[in-house]
């Protein structure tokens, strides 16, 4: 894994999303929902996804977008929904980008994707998963994700994940369910399961997040918090900290 420190903004560039990648011009990077639903029902979810909605089909996938992606010279691919692994075809979709030589990300909430699956995306090679996770205890984090028992299936599955080399960050909504002190667990468990970073992204006021904003939102005195007591573990890992209250405005950088 390449652990090259890539910054989100430079002088000259922005990175293409919050994943902490990118790719150098003339290339481009895309974000490609590949559904709307999701076994979950988050609290911050920006679209507000649920066991409902569409799903794309797999021949859309196959004989339009990957075509379009190549056109526009896409080279990576980071796959979201919704949950992408409820998608009934989500290997395959990982196949035919592969086999357009697409690299590819995927980014999920850890409760769906099992070890077979797993192994098969290791033996594919270029797949790497980002894992969303908000506290570290079935109070906060499953209360946040609207299901309290998910919060033991996510921390199995990063676990897997890493022992499988697919694991790349962790992604993390700072929320009032949470103790501070679990941000701290969160950067530890990353450090422990090779994760490349963490990224801290507070709650956005988009989808479910709109209702959720003022009862689950971490103020900013909070926020100051999370990252005076997570910023320690800068020397082990990276820790990104997004729309964070700062002199500089958005974003702030890890030093």
């Amino acid at each position: 894994m390449d652990n090259k420190k890539r910054e989100i903004v430079s002088k000259n560039r922005v990175s293409s999303c919050y994943f902490r990648s990118s790719v150098e011009p003339p290339y481009r990077k895309a974000l490609l929902q590949i559904t709307e639903r999701c076994n979950l029902r988050c609290a911050h979810c920006f679209i507000s996804a649920g066991n409902y909605d569409d799903t794309m089909p797999i021949g859309i996938i196959r004989n339009i977008v990957i075509p379009k992606l190549k056109d526009c010279r896409v080279i990576s691919v980071t796959l979201t929904g919704g949950e992408p692994f409820v998608h009934p075809d989500i290997i395959e979709i990982v196949h035919l980008l592969r086999n357009a030589n697409i690299r590819v990300g995927i980014c999920t909430n850890g409760t769906s994707v099992n070890q077979d699956q797993m192994e098969t995306l290791a033996k594919i090679g270029n797949v790497h998963l980002n894992v969303s996770i908000d506290g570290f205890r079935p109070e906060s984090h499953g209360k946040f994700r609207g299901d309290e028992t998910s919060f033991v299936k996510t921390i199995e599955t990063i676990r897997h994940l890493s022992q499988y080399r697919l694991l790349q960050g962790l992604l993390v909504t700072p929320n009032n369910l949470a103790e501070i002190n679990e941000y701290a667990e969160l950067c530890e468990f990353a450090v422990q399961n090779d994760a490349t970073y963490v990224l801290m992204n507070p709650l956005s006021s988009m989808g479910r997040g709109v209702k959720a904003q003022k009862r689950l939102r971490a103020s900013d005195k909070v926020m100051r918090q999370i990252k005076e007591i997570t910023s320690p573990f800068s020397d082990r890992i990276q820790v990104v900290y997004i729309r964070f209250p700062n002199d500089q405005k958005f974003p702030l950088l890890p030093s």
